[in-house]
């Protein structure tokens, strides 16, 4: 009996381990013909595979498969996503010898899972191949450029492909930019039409919801009987994505006044920012039919061939007073439940949590550090302060803040880590500079708090996790340390980095088998370590760091492809490097800058200036980008801009960063009841954060106002 009931439980635990979505292993079979070579997309709504089938000798090749989970995301009507595959089963047969789309293979069911089989067409979603232009679509579409002429040519093939969908009755309800392939010849497939609706079928009854947000209008948010027009405004979200490079997320549900000043900023062709606005209208009878928005794709695509002028509008530009309104309105938004829990403080996104299942929310946690945490939402509100905003009703998390550096970081200060952006040098300097300025009311044991804090064994080299940073957060603490401890700790950083430095100059990131990776950027590469370095040597003197340094100076410059007056670097795998302060051309040029600013040869200076302003000018003129954040986004682009105009006087700089302001402006977000805010990355709703969230692009504003009396964020 015994024998019988251990069985009993072994079976029992065998099948609950097959049930629920497959592993996702490379080389592991699923059904009967196919072997998964890669996952596509894991989700909670369904997974997409990568496989190989196998019939016989003759009848074998690659093919998507989604997988969907019985019970899973399903709807109050009992319905989950088998029934959604099920569906879009059907429309392939319907619709696959009409549109390019993914022909229909077949469907097979296993562990009580379905699984869609379905052809795996060759390219990149849209979305990747805007991304890809690395930010010079814009001037291509706006200057037509042969790439500009290619994407707008791609768009006519999106809007035709929905037109024939809905010649054919169908409503596709989540046209995305990640929902068009570009195939290598140049042709547009339409894929994902599980959120489909019939129009001559009235099915599915009722309509699977619900879509994209950003790209789904007010009429399918509320679960309204579907229309062509839908699609409609999914248009003109993707024309002004691909436009952009913006996620409609953070326009498309502006208030109509609104919105058509956001577009009318940022297309400056009026007759295509008058088409999206017309498809952007929140009153679904108002959108035009995707005829007129296909005819009017054709004629700008005709007028850039033969260089035709054509009307620009007027965009509306904020002023430095309306910016300053802005600045205090968000401090607000500080103190809000948008970006404050009342128990436990300011909050982050989780990063070890499961996505969460509602579209729009985050999985909150509470974090300490500088980079991500409360002690950046002080530093942002102790700078604000100091140059005279109100900060009215921040006491109750500021002394939240407090409470966490206390429980996780002071005591267990041995197991803390020593990174000046995501560990203790940063909160100290954060201290520091609040007791300095008047933020918090000077404690003794805050005293002893930076000390411990800062007295931290560090064997990493870079800016944000290592000496360099650890190097800088000492000088921003100088008040509340001994002058030769400080000066002792420093040296023997420098010490350790000159020997740890490479003879070509550099300093090894990371090794991977056996290969050593090394970095140009500044966040965990060569710029950071360089730019302490010059710091130290100025200060101190040190002829040896300032021949560090240099030696660093040079392998950049060895390093550098000019490009006419552009001069851009390239990552080992010899991709171009994005635009931005952590890894990017932007925290090189703040590199050279810096040693501008610092050497007293004149040939060396010229040099330096040199690379400096090619690795800026690398950078488009009026850059736009999803991206809003310090550490890889437009505010921490628009803070270099701003030490560029200070350094060297130029005029340029200032018009830069003027525009990037007025790019954060046009994407401000505004909630009804707690203020403005940005969706500063990807994420779902707002958070404080400095290095990637609203704290950092209000530290930016800030800067731009008032730019004799801020520094780069954490240095001096």
């Amino acid at each position: 009996m015994k024998v019988a009931t251990e069985m009993a439980v072994s079976q029992s635990a065998a099948e609950t381990e097959v049930k629920g979505k497959s592993i996702k292993k490379a080389g592991k079979r699923i059904g009967y013909n196919y072997i998964i070579l890669k996952s596509l997309k894991e989700s909670q709504k369904n997974d997409v595979i990568k496989c190989l089938y196998i019939k016989s000798l003759t009848n074998f090749g690659f093919c998507v498969i989604k997988e969907g989970t019985y019970g899973d995301s399903k709807d109050k009507h009992g319905r989950d996503i088998r029934d959604r595959l099920i569906w879009q089963e059907q429309l392939h047969a319907q619709l696959q010898d009409k549109i390019r789309m993914p022909r229909l293979l077949g469907h097979f069911e296993e562990n009580g899972n379905y699984y869609l089989v379905m052809e795996r067409i060759k390219g990149k979603p849209l979305y990747n191949a805007c991304r890809d232009m690395n930010g010079e679509l814009r001037n291509g579409l706006l200057t037509g450029t042969r790439t500009g002429v290619t994407f707008v040519n791609y768009l006519v093939q999106i809007v035709d492909l929905l037109n024939t969908l809905h010649k054919h009755q169908i409503v596709h309800r989540d046209a995305t930019s990640n929902n068009f392939i570009i195939m290598p010849g140049g042709k547009v497939a339409v894929i994902d039409m599980e959120l489909s609706y019939s129009l001559q079928q009235q099915a599915p009854a009722p309509p699977f919801q619900l879509g994209t947000f950003g790209y789904m209008s007010p009429e399918q948010l509320k679960t309204e009987t579907p229309t062509i027009k839908e699609d409609v405004f999914s248009a003109g979200a993707v024309l002004l994505q691909v436009w952009t490079g913006i996620s409609p997320q953070k326009v498309t549900d502006a208030p109509f006044e609104s919105l058509c000043e956001k577009v009318y900023f940022f297309i400056p062709d009026k007759a295509i920012a008058d088409i999206v606005i017309q498809c952007l209208h929140p009153d679904a009878v108002k959108r035009p039919a995707l005829t007129p928005v296909y005819d009017a794709l054709v004629q700008y695509k005709s007028d850039l061939r033969t260089k035709k002028q054509r009307p620009i509008t007027k965009p509306v530009l904020f002023t430095k007073e309306q910016i300053k309104q802005t600045i205090q309105q968000a401090i607000g938004t500080l103190t809000s439940p948008l970006l404050v829990d009342e128990n436990k403080g300011w909050f982050s996104e989780d990063v070890n949590a499961e996505p969460n299942r509602e579209k729009n929310r985050i999985n909150k946690g509470w974090y300490t550090s500088f980079g991500k945490g409360a002690a950046g939402v002080m530093y942002l509100l102790n700078e604000a302060h100091r140059l005279g905003f109100d900060i009215t009703g921040t006491a109750a998390p500021i002394q939240q803040a407090l409470d966490l550096i206390e429980t996780k970081y002071i005591q267990r200060i041995q197991q803390v880590s020593p990174s000046l952006h995501f560990g203790a040098p940063g909160i100290a300097a954060t201290l520091a500079l609040a007791i300095r300025d008047g933020l918090i009311v000077p404690q003794t044991h805050y005293f002893d708090w930076i000390n411990r804090l800062l007295h931290r064994d560090n064997q990493a080299t870079g800016f944000i996790n290592g000496m360099a940073g650890q190097g800088m957060a000492h000088w921003l603490c100088h008040d509340f340390l001994q002058p030769h401890i400080t000066r002792d700790r420093l040296t023997s950083y420098v010490t350790r980095l000159i020997r740890e430095q490479q003879k070509d100059g550099t300093w090894v990131y990371k090794e991977v088998k056996d290969k050593q990776k090394k970095r140009p950027g500044f966040a965990n590469g060569v710029s950071g370590i360089i730019y302490f370095l010059l710091e130290y040597a100025h200060r101190y003197k040190d002829e040896t760091a300032k021949a560090s340094a240099e030696a660093g100076l040079n392998w950049l410059m060895k390093k550098g492809i000019h490009r006419g007056d552009k001069i851009q670097w390239r990552t080992d795998k010899n991709k171009e490097l994005m635009h931005w302060w952590s890894e990017g051309t932007s925290g090189i040029a703040l590199a050279f800058i810096k040693a501008y600013a610092c050497s007293d040869n004149p040939t060396l200076k010229q040099d330096y200036k040199h690379y400096a302003t090619g690795a800026l000018l690398n950078i488009p003129k009026q850059a736009i980008d999803n991206n809003l954040s310090q550490l890889q986004g437009l505010s921490g682009l628009g803070e270099i801009y701003l030490e560029a105009e200070r350094v060297f006087a130029e005029r340029e700089w200032q018009e830069r960063a003027g525009w990037v302001a007025q790019v954060i402006m046009h994407l401000k977000k505004e909630h009804p009841k707690h203020g403005p805010y940005w969706l500063v990355q990807g994420e779902k709703q707002p958070t404080p954060d400095f290095m990637t969230g609203n704290s950092g692009v209000i530290h930016f504003l800030l800067r731009y106002c008032f730019p004799d009396k801020l520094t780069l964020p954490l240095m001096e």
